[in-house]
């Protein structure tokens, strides 16, 4: 009597698939390692709260607006990356959510980066002139909470949703270990916890690991193949 072991078809790994899933998990990692350290040189305000006042900014409004621009970019590239990269992982079991979660990402970072244009060109632009004038534009800002934060939050919001729904896909998936998917859904915490300074980092540095993670185990089914 004998026995027949069957061994599944192995599709031999693509070169140029490998290389854009390569190049987008090189994208994701760098936006990862740009965007950690972002919350330390975030500037704390000192009347505390969400809003800055002119004398806040004036002295660092370059590096204010620098900062932004960087961030700003490193989403709009890291963030769509990471979402394209948890698609291409799920293919079958959580493909619903991963695919779901990844279409309002994408929605969600384009309305975040508008929301972060108009806080960087609002308070740069403010104190760009005499502390009276520019103060009183400062003032008049804040007191219109709705238009000066509304787009970036609104942005962020959609893609904290579509991240968890994304994390529930990788997890149903079993495509990548299970810390993964827990590291990702730090997402969370950053909206309880204030983004600035070493506790912005302590939540900024498990997300970023998640990041990393989906881009390495990517690359490697790009690698290795398809079974």
């Amino acid at each position: 009597m004998s026995t027949t072991t069957v061994r599944p078809n192995v599709v031999p790994a693509d070169p140029v698939t490998r290389r854009r899933i390569g190049a987008l998990g090189l994208v994701l990692t760098i936006s990862n390692v740009i965007a950690t350290p972002g919350g330390v040189l975030w500037p704390e305000p000192s009347g505390g709260g969400e809003t800055y006042s002119y004398a806040d900014i004036q002295p660092l409004r370059d590096r204010w607006w620098g900062l932004l621009v960087v961030l700003s970019i490193s989403a709009l590239l890291g963030v769509p990356a990471q979402a394209f990269l948890t698609t291409y992982l799920v293919r079958q079991r959580g493909a619903a959510w991963a695919t779901t979660g990844g279409f309002l990402i994408w929605i969600g970072i384009a309305v975040q980066a508008v929301g972060v244009g108009l806080l960087a060109a609002t308070y740069y632009v403010a104190t760009g002139v005499d502390a009276t004038t520019g103060g009183a534009v400062i003032d008049k800002a804040n007191d219109d909470l709705l238009h000066l934060f509304g787009p970036l939050l609104a942005g962020a919001l959609v893609v904290a949703l579509g991240t968890v729904i994304q994390a529930v896909g990788l997890w149903r998936s079993h495509a990548v270990p299970r810390w993964v998917p827990l590291l990702v859904l730090f997402v969370v915490v950053s909206f309880v916890v204030p983004g600035n300074g070493w506790i912005g980092l302590a939540v900024q540095i498990p997300m970023a690991a998640g990041g990393i993670a989906i881009a390495y185990y990517a690359w490697r089914r790009a690698a290795v193949g398809t079974l």
